[in-house]
């Protein structure tokens, strides 16, 4: 059962941020860059204190990654859940979710190479298998070797990968707006990557708004000034993101050769992995339908819509959408 004492004595990241608001307000007056980008720093780690997350970092062989972790109150026999993020996010999407999640649970929110505070290099491979790889040498270095796996969009197809290679380590999977099975009706991302555009990667201020509600129909609460502080580090990515998105696509043009749908619906014939399949209605990022296409190849899945929700309900609705997990978690025999 959660700790009913969590809500009351917790701060939201919403609180954290109007509190900023007043104290730049009262000090800072014009808020200088270096200030606006301090005071994000200090509110989003006061966010991750007060669910319990510690930053830490470990090898995954060819790259160092960045980590959030959470020890389950039963330190020693507590369950390990694993979040992905999804393509241009990182591990802080996961902070709201890890705050309404029963803390019974040993939780580890990755930030995937590329991404967040990992190591971001020209040079190195994105594509989705490698990053399942890294996935495998990263938890193994940590002496992980069984847990309940969670990943939303690019995370989600990451997780997908990770499962059919490693279904003897995998307790459940969780599929959150996922990539990597495409639905009947083509998403309103996918028309507009077909005119050359990708508003999934921000290089201006009219873009990285345009992406906020691209992406959500319920954004969090971000007051000035940090803001603009986000906005000065999306569109900072700009060239990384570009390099990720381009090994993505390869992965996909792989999977596709590979018949990467047949092989899932292979392997959970064989090997029934409890799936839980949560989706936004509203996603415009990769359309709703594509829950119905992954229900098709797992059918012992099971699916939850959240209705007037986009891409991340784990951002939009953290606590609806942790408590449809937990329940699924506690469903598992």
């Amino acid at each position: 059962m959660k700790n009913t004492l969590k809500s009351s004595s917790r701060f939201s990241l919403k609180q954290l941020g109007t509190g900023a608001l007043i104290i730049s307000s009262l000090f800072f007056g014009g808020c200088t860059t270096t200030q606006q980008d301090n005071l994000y720093t200090g509110v989003m780690s006061l966010a991750r204190d007060s669910a319990g997350l510690e930053v830490k970092t470990a090898s995954a062989g060819d790259v160092n990654l960045t980590y959030m972790e959470r020890q389950g109150s039963d330190k020693d026999n507590a369950e390990s859940v694993i979040l992905l993020h999804g393509f241009s996010a990182d591990k802080d999407n996961w902070i709201l979710f890890t705050k309404e999640f029963d803390e019974k649970y040993h939780v580890i929110a990755v930030d995937l190479a590329g991404h967040g505070d990992s190591e971001q290099l020209l040079t190195t491979d994105y594509g989705l298998i490698k990053q399942a790889e890294r996935l495998d040498i990263f938890l193994s270095g940590l002496g992980v070797n069984s847990f309940h796996i969670a990943g939303n969009s690019m995370g989600g197809a990451i997780s997908a990968i990770y499962s059919l290679s490693h279904p003897e380590k995998v307790k459940s999977l969780t599929l959150i707006d996922a990539a990597g099975v495409d639905g009947d009706t083509e998403s309103e991302y996918y028309k507009v990557l077909a005119e050359g555009k990708n508003p999934l990667i921000a290089t201006d201020e009219a873009s990285f708004e345009y992406r906020m509600g691209f992406t959500m129909t319920q954004p969090p609460f971000l007051p000035w000034p940090l803001r603009p502080s986000l906005l000065r580090k999306t569109l900072a990515r700009a060239e990384i993101n570009n390099k990720i998105f381009s090994d993505m696509l390869k992965t996909k043009e792989r999977l596709g050769m590979t018949n990467f749908q047949q092989k899932i619906e292979v392997k959970m014939a064989q090997h029934p992995l409890p799936t839980l399949i949560m989706w936004g209605k509203e996603d415009r990022v990769l359309d709703v339908s594509a829950a119905a296409a992954f229900k098709k190849i797992i059918p012992q899945a099971t699916v939850h819509i959240f209705p007037e929700v986009g891409h991340l309900p784990m951002v939009e609705i953290p606590s609806e959408s942790a408590k449809v997990y937990e329940e699924f978690l506690s469903s598992i025999k």
